[in-house]
């Protein structure tokens, strides 16, 4: 069943007070996470004792993504975020629902995303996106409905984004609303074999009008 909010953050040892915005992923530059960072530095919301940012994914010391998250931490300290910023390392597949569930906010930033994955997995727990507008991310997340989209690379939109959210908690939970549903229409089995049958019904259509302007 779906867990709440206040269960996972009870879990995860998080206040019910708290403002989280959630990463999770490889640490790889082409991740976005820099971004990211960047966009909770100038966020309306950093001087927030509440805000928090957890920045979820493995890492191995001197392989490359040992190397980007040093590097991420050395950006978190730049910009004073440290307080605010925590790094669980890699999430348990067991965990992976709280932390999804215990966010305000699950940003994808990737620079490229094929499918996203993690998009689909915060939606289906209620979580609004904000999401780099490219890829599969584009068709995943739609803008207002069920979360916001953002130029990649471009930290004061992320931050525009984040900070709509956070500071709605109405419209927030609209989202969140708007996100589960989307999941579930989209890319449950029932929704999956609605479209299917939709495709092939259309394929069919297009097959008998197409013999029936040859034949004529």
């Amino acid at each position: 069943g779906k867990i709440n909010r206040l269960e996972a953050r009870q879990k995860l040892g998080l206040s019910p007070e708290n403002k989280i915005i959630f990463y999770v992923g490889r640490f790889d530059e082409r991740k976005g996470i820099e971004t990211l960072v960047r966009a909770v530095g100038s966020s309306q919301l950093r001087g927030d004792p509440n805000l928090k940012l957890i920045i979820g994914g493995g890492s191995r010391p001197g392989e490359k993504d040992g190397m980007e998250r040093d590097r991420i931490e050395g950006i978190v300290a730049e910009l004073e975020l440290q307080t605010i910023t925590t790094f669980p390392g890699r999430i348990a597949d067991e965990l992976l629902p709280a932390y999804y569930a215990a966010a305000d906010v699950c940003v994808v930033p990737s620079h490229y995303e094929p499918f996203g994955l993690v998009a689909i997995e915060a939606m289906a727990s209620g979580t609004p996106v904000v999401a780099s507008d490219v890829g599969g991310l584009q068709f995943t997340v739609v803008s207002a409905e069920t979360g916001l989209l953002a130029p990649p690379k471009d930290a004061g939109a992320f931050s525009a984004a984040i900070d709509r959210i956070l500071s709605d908690h109405d419209w927030k939970n609209q989202l969140g609303l708007g996100a589960r549903a989307r999941v579930e229409n989209m890319f449950s089995w029932n929704g999956v074999a609605h479209q299917l049958s939709q495709l092939y019904e259309s394929l069919l259509e297009a097959k008998s009008e197409n013999l029936a302007t040859t034949s004529a």
